[in-house]
């Protein structure tokens, strides 16, 4: 396994990488090209770990801004992703009420997959998500990604990308009604196992026989 693909895989197992830590390219180095058909198919089945690795992730990160963060509503989600290769950009329409959600799967895979993409070492990207609230309120947050995860934008931040025209980078005046706010934390599944570490340690133990407890 080459140095890239053992970094990605540590990382993705929350090991020698701090939460803070911004991965550069120089961090994360491809392997030279393999000389021999062996090494071809380990260095391809390596690559097809990987990819399917960073798309779990991707789709942990969806999941977990979907069900702990959006909130009940109608949200316009975009997703982007800069590659050395090119620009890559998905977005859907989802409903959130209490505990159902109406979305379109193959959306959400696309999305996932441009946030895939945007884990890879030398790129980067955001998701970008318009609100309208059930008490009628509209509003923006957003989220870079960094780190293999969601990192929140702040309010002045998202306000600034939308007072920007994309195309042509001249300043725009904001959309009038256009509530802009600090993108909350999204948390990652490995908190969750965590928590459920630090509960059952804080527990007493029950010594007593089982006969005899309730």
């Amino acid at each position: 396994m080459s140095e890239y693909h053992d970094h990605v895989r540590q990382t993705l197992e929350g090991q020698n990488v701090e939460p803070g830590e911004d991965l550069s390219l120089d961090a994360m180095r491809w392997s030279p090209a393999p000389v021999s058909d062996a090494e071809t198919d380990d260095g391809m089945q390596s690559a097809a770990d990987t990819a399917h690795a960073l798309l779990d992730r991707a789709a942990d990160a969806y999941l977990s801004l979907l069900n702990a963060v959006l909130g009940d509503g109608t949200h316009r989600m975009v997703a982007n992703a800069s590659t050395p290769h090119g620009d890559l950009t998905e977005g859907q329409e989802l409903t959130v009420i209490g505990d159902a959600v109406v979305i379109n799967e193959a959306a959400s895979m696309r999305v996932c997959a441009v946030l895939a993409a945007a884990m890879v070492g030398c790129a980067t990207g955001a998701v970008v998500v318009r609100t309208f609230g059930p008490d009628g309120s509209e509003f923006v947050r957003g989220w870079s990604v960094r780190s293999f995860w969601l990192r929140p934008i702040t309010a002045e931040e998202i306000r600034q990308a939308y007072s920007v025209d994309p195309a042509t980078g001249a300043p725009m005046t904001p959309e009038p009604g256009v509530e802009f706010r600090q993108a909350e934390r999204v948390p990652r599944p490995e908190d969750e196992a965590e928590t459920d570490r630090e509960a059952s340690r804080i527990a007493p133990r029950d010594n007593r026989p089982p006969n005899r407890r309730n």
